[in-house]
């Protein structure tokens, strides 16, 4: 017997991939700063647009590869917390110009009491 269904529907439609990340993500509610460097250059000023306990992605003025070695420092919206980290590149998206959105892990998780002035 023939299966029945919807007519157009050549089979049923699929789900959406489940997000198996080891870190919740968090989209800042505040603008957190950050001043990134690559192999010991001049820090150049960035922002951080989602963060979570093991990387974050940054919205940078520039060009980097993946794998590439950031020395990162994050300031919270008001100023009164800063985490240094070194952060390995995974993922480079180029815009337009020498933008670029980069997404990276952290060389060891962030702690509850560090990731919490970012995200309140």
């Amino acid at each position: 017997m023939p299966r029945q269904g919807l007519p157009g529907w050549a089979k049923s439609p699929r789900r959406k991939r489940a997000d198996h990340r080891a870190s919740v993500r968090f989209a800042p509610a505040q603008e957190i700063i950050c001043y990134w460097s690559c192999n010991g250059s001049e820090y150049a000023v960035g922002r951080v647009s989602d963060i979570s306990a093991g990387g974050a992605c940054l919205l940078i003025r520039g060009r980097l590869e993946a794998d590439a070695e950031l020395t990162v420092e994050l300031i919270n919206g008001p100023h009164t917390f800063l985490c240094a980290r070194k952060m390995r590149v995974v993922r480079v998206y180029r815009g337009s110009g020498k933008d670029s959105v980069v997404g990276g892990a952290f060389d060891r998780k962030l702690s509850y009491d560090e990731l919490l002035p970012f995200i309140l």
